[in-house]
């Protein structure tokens, strides 16, 4: 009878054939993958092709593929019954977390809490009676981060459920699996770096972690996907661009078309606004999904708008109105912008995109131009000093973006603009920076006091994962 301690080299292996096929999915090269597993019999055999179904809804959001996969899902989760294995238990773990992701991809949100929940429980019971078990580290680390960068206002849910997450402790989990021989090593340090790039707001961090990769994985869909949105992020939007050329060269495995979406944003951030209106619809035309959709028809008006084709920008956003839906975050200011009387002021709109791909040298000009019979609203001054604020802060005159952030925060008062939460967040992360953990933590937990405004959720998450960076310190 076995064991359930199990000696700390006895941990998740894959065989030749499998560690193929696993490698093949990373670079999505689903099909290929299918090949060389037609009919999966083991643990480790189910969970490569779980992961390649769930890789390919989430980045397709095909519908017609959607049915038959979750049914694998769940044939899947019967094996619980007829074995107990850590290897298949932690498959348990793992396709629960991969679906988890899919059902909220698809707007199913109550299957994906039920199945983070089940996956929580799967985990806490390997840990307790396997605790060499080394790959469990992957998906307990990624569960610790989310739960633990929870908003504020969903906490109830946690305690309701008896989840609780630990951003601290679930870094820690997949730095050391990245770290270590196992096979999963890879996979942990593609989420080590989002989570570092997009949920910790450290991008510069998390691009140089893609590129150490992409340099033992040329050529790696993932990790060039990645990679560009992560130099997005950080204000690098023809690096970027290179990454994208360089996807677009890759014809093998499942076509990305969200990388369309992404060089319509650098389009827009570069004022070549025929480029992005091309790039936006060739992701309409082909992509199968319907989050970013609203979004990019918003864009494509936006485009007309700020190139001066008044009429084909009202057409574009009355279109807009009815497209795709508002699941992410993108697409719900897309329909709250829609919703609004007044167009958006051209020339801080201009300056906003132009900071947003790095090309702070046009956003200088643009700002400088500004005189204040030019700013007609309240919401115009607001907004005038937010992206001041942005531009000092990103050319590094920290002291001048703090007077315009401070500014912002004022003459916002109580609006329901995101200008005055991010400016409380950003403070934020300049106090941390500066080692004043003291102000930095008023600043975060003030940004979390700010209500219905576009970003609620993103920031508050943000302004969660710094608090508890602060304290893991």
């Amino acid at each position: 009878m076995e064991s359930d301690i199990r000696s700390a080299d006895d941990q998740w292996v894959f065989d030749t054939r499998t560690l193929n096929a696993y490698k093949l999915v990373l670079d999505l090269r689903i099909e290929e993958a299918h090949v060389l597993i037609p009919t999966p019999v083991t643990a480790q055999e189910h969970y490569v092709m779980a992961l390649a179904e769930a890789l390919e809804l989430l980045i397709t959001e095909d519908g017609e593929k959607y049915t038959a996969y979750e049914e694998r899902f769940t044939q899947r989760l019967d094996r619980k019954t007829k074995t107990n294995t850590p290897d298949d238990l932690f498959l348990q773990a793992e396709i629960r977390m991969q679906w988890a992701f899919v059902y909220l991809k698809f707007g199913h949100e109550f299957d994906a809490a039920l199945n983070l929940r089940q996956a929580y429980l799967t985990i806490q019971e390997i840990k307790k009676r396997f605790p060499h078990f080394q790959a469990i580290n992957k998906a307990s680390g990624l569960l610790e981060v989310i739960l633990g960068s929870v908003p504020q206002k969903y906490n109830w849910v946690l305690n309701l459920l008896s989840l609780q997450g630990s951003i601290e402790k679930g870094l820690s989990e997949l730095e050391r699996l990245g770290k270590s021989e196992s096979p999963l090593a890879f996979e942990s340090k593609v989420i080590y770096a989002v989570i570092n790039g997009f949920l910790l707001q450290q991008p510069d961090y998390g691009l140089t972690e893609m590129k150490n990769l992409l340099e033992n994985h040329p050529q790696n869909k993932l990790v060039l996907f990645v990679e560009s949105a992560l130099a997005m992020k950080s204000f690098q939007s023809e690096i970027a661009l290179e990454m994208l050329d360089s996807l677009a060269h890759q014809t093998q495995g499942l076509p990305v078309y969200y990388a369309d979406y992404l060089r319509g944003e650098i389009y827009l951030h570069k004022g070549e606004y025929l480029n992005s209106i091309s790039s936006y619809r060739w992701f309409i035309n082909n992509y199968r999904g319907q989050n970013g959709i609203k979004d990019a028809w918003y864009k494509i008006g936006l485009c007309y708008w700020l190139n001066g084709n008044i009429n084909d920008a009202q057409a574009t956003f009355q279109q807009a109105r009815s497209a795709g839906k508002e699941a992410s975050e993108a697409d719900k200011y897309a329909a709250r912008s829609l919703a609004e009387t007044e167009l958006p002021h051209v020339q801080l709109t201009k300056a906003r995109y132009a900071m947003d791909g790095g090309y702070y040298g046009r956003a200088t000009e643009i700002l400088a131009a500004l005189k204040p019979s030019d700013l007609l609203t309240k919401r115009d001054e607001v907004e005038f000093n937010y992206r001041k604020a942005r531009l000092e802060h990103n050319l590094d005159n920290i002291d001048s973006a703090m007077i315009h952030y401070e500014k912002t925060i004022l003459l916002n008062g109580n609006e329901p603009w995101y200008y005055a939460p991010n400016a409380c967040l950003q403070l934020g992360y300049i106090f941390m920076h500066r080692g004043d953990n003291v102000q930095a933590k008023n600043y975060f937990n003030r940004a979390l006091t700010y209500n219905k405004h576009e970003y609620k959720n993103s920031i508050d998450s943000k302004a969660k994962s710094a608090l508890a960076h602060i304290k893991r310190k």
